[in-house]
């Protein structure tokens, strides 16, 4: 085949389609196609050989002395066995070949050659000892050879084409190499290395050779998919895209393009999102989002919020039902201990994605990554984010998604930005504001603050005032910020323009929400617990630290749901450095049962509107009773903090509690647009950097060949009994709770069966009977995990069970006990299945309610107690969800999680 016939087999830039009659495959390169068909169809295509390689195809050119030094130094550090010539097989003794008859049959030769090899093997092993002891100790290296000419080869390939054959084809090795070099984080040595000792064990004319460049490419890592900006480090302008332009235009600037410096890199946004549409199942999943929508009314979702709705309208812009929304993230991490270097890295999330698989790594877009000394100037650093999403508001991208019937249907979507998130210093750099700290930093009224004394210093204060600030609208905002602009000086609170407010319908006022990880967990939970256990208060009313002794033999005798994965940490010496998922967890569950008794009751009651609004604005069906209930708490809590605790603590984040609730009728609930997935994307990135090099290219690495491994494990041509799909699984480090049945039952699963013999009493079996209408031992298993409404549920008797309590499970309804009182938890012991119905039951004791923690408050925190000793039996139908249960001496209390989304 010529080179004019592989020309033929472009279809588009970095497409080429594979001319053999059903193949057809699509390859990105002119010389990968090259290799497939001569790896795959034993076809040589393209150009004729090389002046220096015509040794190749022409007998009378000798080999040059280069390479033949080359090949001689690289079979040594292989330790190459001489290769097969002919017909020919090589006796391990004396390394000297054996000539073979051609016409034997190639599977006794095959089997020949592995039983000599096996004798060879057995010769070492059953070497002559004088006594059993000496046998012992020559045992573990009689196996190796005493010189080369006695060390059988790794391989035997008999000369058969069939069997020269591997399973593995070379896509798959390469995307392998890539899993192994992503899981371990491999620097580029490494991976080197790696791929040099993989030829160790290889045939030596293998296709499996490769470079680091060909390695990323497998992956969808070429030029094309990264974009360098350089900007002046005189006047932090970006460069002209011209290679030839290399001073700054920028009037009176007489700053020099420098070669790797001064620069960030953004990713292709056109290819990741076309990648993540094309997933298997992607689409099918954002159109049945799209259709479901709550009929009762109440905000479950983003996509529930009257933000949201109002795009939907006729007109609008998700009028057109294959158009996206976007959320932006961004936010500053440090990235070496030893200097003051930083990433910037910003996220894009899809928000039509079902929330459970909107908030996995495989699903965010990585836009780009800003790496240097202190801060970017932001609008230097997004303006290429507004062009690309201008780009993809107005012309969109095409994908296609493949049918099982393997029909091929082409989709455009055009996506636009609704939602950014950031905490209060990133929001200040990107909206062109002062700081928390200065006149005018909320972003969201006009409320000025005030200096207060704080300890030895002074702080900025919000103070609570009758008369309520005035909000800002998006005109006032914009008004103030054309004028800071044109007058270089601050108005308002603003410094200028920002970069942001070039977006389609985009405002600074109503589309930059509050993250309340940020905001009320490392800000104002945070807080409290040093004005409680903090020295320098012990002057104070409200100071505690005297018992947090007690409170830590509180915390240390809870054990959470499997939901929560981080055990508590007691107080001492230790709140300082607890991460936002152990402050949540206090906030909403830990907290109140702790101080009950300890803290001073007006103290503990003010504090228990903060975890109620909290708690309620968390969840995933608030109804407009609760926005006002949870509005009132809020501002109760803000309003009465400054009677307390003084104007020093009506920080920035204090006073933005106010804020929350129509930014939660707008946008849906606060779990919907915090930072807790981000800041997981954040250590996975920093995990990812193996060097002080180019660290922004190792990120967009790491992430783009885990979508891609993630992408190939669900295409169909991996089965779960593939040998490398099971080396993929393995190398993705998902720490998802996705669980697998073991089969199914009657409304539920079992994830785990014991064939134990049932502890089941004569009673236990007449209350069975009296529901499925046998009581013989031999019609029922016994089971000690299952899963129901997307949760596991576990039994007491659970070995595993020791630190965690998954067993405590709350009913679907409540449950008359004999009594005649309400019960509406159990804690299960031990689950049983009937074999002919497949109905399992849950033996344990039931929990009584009576009350909540703090009357007329909290009412999600119940108190709860055993009905006796009473042991009964209930179908597993009637179980909800696992509980999160906190005992207090001989107090139990009860909560649910607020939602089933957020995860630690």
């Amino acid at each position: 085949m010529d080179e004019d016939d592989i020309l033929q087999c472009r279809l588009e830039k970095n497409v080429w389609r594979c001319p053999i009659e059903n193949c057809g495959n699509l390859l990105s390169r002119k010389q990968t196609l090259k290799n497939h068909i001569a790896s795959q169809h034993d076809i040589q295509a393209g150009c004729p050989s090389k002046r220096y390689k015509l040794y190749e195809t022409d007998d009378t050119v000798s080999v040059p002395k280069t390479t033949l030094w080359r090949q001689k130094d690289d079979r040594q550090s292989m330790h190459e066995s001489p290769p097969l010539e002919g017909s020919q097989k090589y006796d391990f003794d004396t390394a000297i070949p054996i000539v073979v008859d051609v016409e034997d049959n190639e599977e006794d030769l095959a089997s020949n050659l592995v039983d000599d090899e096996l004798s060879d093997l057995d010769d070492y092993d059953h070497g002559n000892s004088s006594s059993g002891e000496e046998e012992e100790e020559t045992s573990e290296i009689s196996i190796l050879p005493t010189s080369r000419t006695n060390d059988p080869p790794l391989y035997v390939i008999p000369p058969s084409t069939s069997l020269y054959s591997s399973t593995v084809t070379r896509s798959e090795y390469l995307l392998a190499a890539s899993a192994l070099a992503n899981r371990h984080n491999l620097s580029a040595v490494a991976i080197k290395d790696v791929l040099r000792f993989s030829q160790l064990g290889l045939p030596e004319n293998n296709i499996a050779h490769t470079t680091i460049d060909q390695l990323k490419e497998s992956c969808g890592f070429d030029e094309n998919y990264l974009k360098y900006h350089i900007y002046c480090e005189s006047c932090s302008k970006l460069f002209d895209t011209d290679p030839e332009q290399l001073n700054c235009q920028t009037p009176g600037c007489q700053g020099k393009k420098k070669a790797n410096q001064n620069y960030f890199i953004t990713g292709n946004l056109t290819v990741q999102l076309k990648e993540i549409l094309e997933r298997e199942g992607v689409w099918n999943s954002i159109e049945i989002s799209r259709g479901t929508t709550s009929t009762t009314g109440s905000i479950s979702d983003l996509k529930s919020g009257l933000g949201y709705k109002k795009l939907k309208e006729p007109g609008g812009f998700l009028d057109q039902t294959s158009n996206l929304t976007l959320s932006l993230f961004i936010d500053g991490i440090p990235l070496f201990k030893s200097s003051a270097v930083s990433l910037w890295p910003v996220y894009l999330l899809i928000n039509e994605i079902p929330p459970k698989e909107r908030f996995r790594k495989k699903n965010m877009l990585l836009w780009g990554v800003w790496q240097g000394t202190g801060k970017p100037k932001m609008n230097m650093f997004l303006r290429p984010l507004v062009m690309d999403l201008l780009n993809m508001y107005t012309n969109g991208v095409t994908f296609h998604i493949v049918s099982h019937e393997l029909e091929v249907t082409e989709i455009k979507t055009k996506a636009m930005l609704i939602i950014a998130t950031m905490d209060l210093q990133a929001r200040a750099y990107v909206c062109a504001m002062t700081q928390h700290n200065g006149l005018n930093g909320c972003l969201y009224c006009m409320e000025p603050g005030e200096v207060v004394p704080s300890g030895k210093a002074h702080c900025r204060a919000y103070p609570s005032r009758d008369q309520p600030p005035v909000i800002r609208t998006d005109e006032v905002a914009r008004a103030s910020a054309v004028v800071a602009r044109e007058t270089s000086s601050r108005t308002e609170g603003f410094l200028g323009e920002s970069v942001l407010w070039y977006l389609p319908y985009f405002s600074l006022t109503t589309n930059v929400v509050i993250d309340y990880m940020r905001g009320i967990l490392l800000g104002v939970a945070k807080r409290m617990l040093d004005f409680w256990f903090n020295s320098k208060y012990s002057s104070k009313p409200y100071f505690i630290g005297s018992k947090v002794t007690d409170i830590d033999k509180i915390l240390r005798n809870i054990k959470p749901p499997y939901m929560i994965h981080r055990l508590p940490r007691t107080l001492s010496n230790n709140y300082h450095h607890w991460k936002a998922s152990e402050l949540r967890n206090w906030l909403l569950f830990y907290s109140l049962p702790c101080l009950n008794g300890h803290l001073p009751q007006i103290y503990n009651t003010h504090f228990s509107c903060l975890v109620e609004g909290t708690y309620l604005l968390l969840t995933e069906g608030i109804s407009s009773d609760d926005l006002t209930r949870a509005d009132a708490l809020l501002r109760t809590f803000v309003s009465n903090i400054q009677r307390l605790y003084g104007k020093e603590c009506m920080s920035l984040n204090v006073h933005n509690l106010t804020h929350l609730v129509p930014f939660v009728n707008l946008w849906g609930p606060l779990w919907a647009w915090s930072w807790f997935p981000y800041e997981s994307f954040n250590g996975e990135i920093k995990r990812s950097i193996h060097g002080t090099g180019n660290v922004c290219k190792q990120i967009f690495w790491s992430l783009q060949a885990q979508k891609r491994i993630e992408s190939s494990l669900r295409s169909s041509k991996f089965d779960n009994s593939n040998e490398v799909n099971c080396f993929l699984q393995d190398m993705l480090d998902t720490r998802s709770e996705r669980f697998s049945a073991d089969s199914e039952a009657f409304q539920c699963s079992i994830i785990k069966s014991s064939t134990s013999s049932l502890a089941l009493t004569p009673e236990d079996l007449n209350n069975l009977k009296s529901l499925v209408g046998t009581n013989k031992k031999e019609d029922f298993i016994n089971v000690t995990k299952i899963a129901r409404n997307g949760f596991q549920m576990y039994c007491k008797s659970l070995c595993k069970m020791k630190k965690q309590n998954s067993y405590t499970i709350k009913l679907e309804k409540l449950l008359k006990t004999n009594d005649g009182k309400d019960a509406d938890a159990v804690e299960v012991e031990s689950y049983v299945m009937e074999k002919k119905t497949r109905k399992v039951f849950a033996f344990g004791k039931l929990l009584i309610s009576s009350g909540s923690i703090l009357p007329g408050r909290v009412p999600f925190l119940q108190k709860l107690e055993f009905d006796g000793n009473e042991r009964v039996v209930i179908p597993a139908e009637t179980l909800r969800e696992p509980m999160m249960i906190v005992p207090v001496k001989t107090s139990l209390f009860g909560a649910i999680l607020p939602n089933n989304v957020e995860r630690d």
